[in-house]
């Protein structure tokens, strides 16, 4: 009877082990915790999964490690605020992959800092994207790609001053029902960005229902076949370069076009400095670290990495 008991016992215990879903950031579960999500109210790495796995509503702020979000099967809108960050497992590249969010309708994200990319593949019921920068002249996300081509319902998307970014599809055969379309990628000159579409004829001639779409700081590139051929006013921007980098206390830039300005930032977005068109620029007060430049010239800007030693 004794051995039936332990058994039966053991049983239990990995029953509840089964259960429960890994939540390693301490931020992530307080919230949690704070909504009256996560029964138990203690932060121990985990949360049982019966707890979270009928959750419609989800905003995370500061979170820096999204693991245990494939968990939240019923979620229909999240928002992400001002999170990831250095200690963020897969940063400075981070991914994130909504792809066990099957009923996510709406995405926010502020600022999340080191994203790399989004994978919206088969969310079907995906209705509502907004990506925003926090605030003006800070760069946090890394995002060159977006993809709404399998999601099918979208009809309102928002992108606001994502540096990287330079492609988008939406040929997703819904763009009639998509009369809420709004970019916004640069503050100086516009810039050249690939955009498939459904009709890339009326998209050019700006017939609806593209005519409703609202873009600045943008020079697009609208296609529906074949491939994207960015135009030779992008290639010119692009045409910025930085050595020697690394460096320990200054640097040159060479490019064909006028500089403007040069914008110095932290790996979290604050502007450290700003310089005129020089030489050479020092950057000696700098301590050991990877920071970005904006640099500003007559044809558009461009953003680069520097490694200061």
């Amino acid at each position: 009877m004794k051995s039936y008991i332990i058994i039966l016992s053991l049983l239990y215990s990995l029953t509840l082990i089964a259960q429960t879903t890994s939540i390693p950031d301490q931020q992530f579960e307080q919230i949690l915790i704070n909504e009256g999500i996560d029964s138990d109210g203690v932060i121990n790495g985990q949360v049982v999964t019966s707890d979270i796995d009928t959750v419609l509503n989800l905003d995370l702020d500061e979170v820096e490690d999204l693991t245990g979000l494939e968990d939240f099967i019923a979620l229909e809108s999240l928002v992400l605020d001002e999170g990831g960050g250095p200690t963020s497992p897969d940063w400075p590249n981070i991914p994130i992959d909504l792809t066990g969010n099957l009923n996510l309708k709406k995405l926010e994200i502020w600022s999340y800092e080191g994203l790399s990319g989004l994978d919206f593949t088969g969310l079907i019921n995906l209705e509502e994207v907004k990506i925003f920068e926090g605030q003006h002249d800070v760069l946090t996300m890394f995002i060159d790609e977006l993809d709404l081509s399998t999601n099918a319902k979208i009809n309102r998307v928002e992108i606001h001053f994502v540096e990287y970014l330079q492609y988008i599809n939406l040929q997703n055969e819904n763009n009639v029902n998509m009369q809420n379309f709004e970019l916004e990628v640069d503050y100086y000159s516009p810039r050249s960005l690939c955009i498939k579409v459904d009709d890339a004829t009326k998209a050019t001639n700006n017939t609806a229902p593209y005519n409703t779409w609202l873009l600045s700081g943008v020079d697009p590139n609208f296609y529906d076949t074949g491939e994207c051929n960015l135009s030779l006013k992008q290639a010119e921007v692009i045409e910025v370069t930085l050595h020697p980098n690394p460096t320990e206390n200054t640097f040159q830039l060479q490019t064909q076009a006028e500089v403007q300005k040069v914008e110095l930032f932290s790996l979290q977005g604050k502007k450290l400095a700003q310089f005129s068109s020089q030489e050479n620029y020092d950057i000696s007060f700098l301590e050991t670290g990877i920071y970005f430049l904006k640099v500003s010239t007559t044809r558009g800007s461009q953003t680069l990495r520097l490694l200061k030693q």
